[in-house]
């Protein structure tokens, strides 16, 4: 069982508190949907909002955007992780995911925020951004004063999108897996966070290691993990939880919460790791 050793302040961050910051029509999903088998319910949502996704939307944008979203969600479901044909779709598709992020109800960006702002006081320190896209979460961590940002994706269509923005002091072009990541040394960043990137056709929880290590001791790393990538068992709750108990075992991880809400889209039941960096060496 995960130890929950954060502070009062992060739970606040992560609990009500932050559901303040979004719709009534979410807060009411709270009250009822946290009470039911919360995968069941994101994945009968799933499938209602990104397959058919929205049949009827008058925004004809959008409306395009949800059809080729559907080749993307049979990729994620068909594919291994980190594949090829993901890829390749935000590399083609970088300006319409840019253009309808706000309309396609994403609000990850939201928590992060709220997350980095409890963890982190200082404004300087040195935060690395990754599966950053196009910038959205840097792009609000600069508007609220933090400026030492560097983004790392995959996709060299997304990040020059954020490369636009000025928002990033470095941008790393490279894939996460299992190995040490190219261009960042170990125990460099004081935080460093991932949003909506662990994901089925994303980021492998193996990622989860290789993020860490590049985290300086007593830092964070915080990422998300959604319920619909969690009924694959090679992304289970349960594996993420043994690994992260392996990390402490190791000396590589000194504490570790978790937090249930939606912070991806409204409906979409989804769980917040903040794992604090060890003294042990990788």
């Amino acid at each position: 069982m995960m130890q929950r050793l954060l502070t009062t302040p992060v739970r606040r961050i992560l609990g009500y508190r932050w559901l303040d910051h979004v719709s009534t029509n979410v807060r009411e999903l709270v009250k009822v949907g946290m009470a039911t088998d919360t995968r069941q319910y994101h994945l009968s949502h799933f499938k209602m909002s990104d397959t058919a996704d929205k049949e009827g939307v008058d925004d004809q944008g959008l409306a395009e955007y949800y059809e080729k979203r559907k080749a993307l969600y049979q990729t994620m479901t068909n594919k291994a992780d980190n594949s090829e044909a993901v890829l390749d779709w935000y590399d083609k598709e970088a300006d319409i995911y840019e253009a309808q992020f706000e309309k396609a109800g994403f609000e990850y960006h939201s928590a992060f925020v709220e997350t980095t702002l409890t963890l982190a006081k200082d404004k300087q320190a040195k935060i690395l951004d990754v599966a950053a896209g196009s910038g959205k979460a840097g792009m609000e961590l600069r508007r609220v004063g933090y400026t030492n940002l560097d983004g790392l994706d995959g996709s060299s269509a997304m990040l020059a999108l954020a490369k636009e923005k000025k928002i990033y002091n470095e941008y790393i072009c490279c894939t996460v897996g299992s190995e040490k990541l190219r261009d960042v040394s170990d125990a460099s960043y004081d935080f460093v966070f991932c949003a909506g990137g662990v994901s089925r056709g994303h980021l492998s929880l193996e990622t989860v290691p290789t993020m860490l290590r590049a985290v300086k001791p007593n830092g964070y790393l915080y990422f998300n993990h959604s319920s619909w990538s969690a009924q694959f068992p090679e992304y289970s709750f349960e594996k993420l939880d043994h690994m992260i108990e392996v990390l402490r075992e190791k000396g590589l991880c000194s504490s570790a919460d978790k937090k249930e809400g939606y912070f991806n889209r409204p409906g979409e039941p989804t769980t917040l790791y903040i794992i604090r960096r060890g003294d042990g060496e990788f």
